[in-house]
């Protein structure tokens, strides 16, 4: 009896394990992209505990935010096997600019202040941030709805839109953060 036990615990811990790290790979390669929403919380626990994930920061009334999700609604069946996003509406976190021409934003919320903690050059939406074990590395800015390109750009500046590269939405969706250094060394290379 206690040998079946052994066997049986050692088999759901086999079991948790290979579940434990489907949840980090790329979701199955015939399924459209989902996009799960999250509050500022849930973010900073996913942080925590550091997981690697994309994330895409929008607002109400953002003609960009719009758009961009109107083509993704409209070509998510075409691009299957993507990664799972999480997608953070901050329409209620009160961020603007404290002085005409700042390039940083502030926030008189709880909620916008934990945001810009953790992405303090967070100027425009949408934002696509990639994040590696639990640190933000890298965000598309912005969206071309006329190339259906997003701007590439770090996280410890805010963006040049001079300097920045223009790199396909999906492309940019689907890339861990090695893939889209690549993929932005292969758009400077052409």
């Amino acid at each position: 009896m206690r040998k079946i036990l052994t066997r049986m615990a050692m088999w759901g811990m086999a079991v948790a394990l290979v579940f434990g790290l489907a949840g980090c790979q790329k979701q199955d390669p015939l399924e459209p992209l989902t996009i799960q929403e999250i509050d500022i919380n849930q973010l900073e626990t996913k942080l925590e505990d550091k997981e690697t994930f994309t994330l895409l920061v929008e607002r109400d009334n953002c003609n960009f935010c719009a758009a961009m999700n109107t083509y993704i609604e409209q070509t998510r069946q075409e691009h299957p096997g993507r990664y799972n996003v999480y997608k953070l509406n901050t329409t209620d976190y009160e961020l603007y600019r404290e002085n005409e021409g700042d390039m940083t934003l502030v926030s008189s919320t709880d909620q916008g202040q934990k945001l810009l903690a953790i992405f303090p050059y967070f100027l425009y939406t949408p934002a696509i941030y990639k994040i590696e074990e639990g640190k933000p590395v890298n965000c598309g800015i912005g969206y071309d709805e006329s190339r259906h390109t997003v701007s590439n750009w770090g996280v410890d500046s805010t963006i040049d839109w001079n300097v920045a590269k223009a790199v396909d939405l999906w492309e940019y969706l689907g890339a861990s953060p090695d893939e889209l250094d690549q993929l932005i060394s292969q758009t400077t290379s052409e």
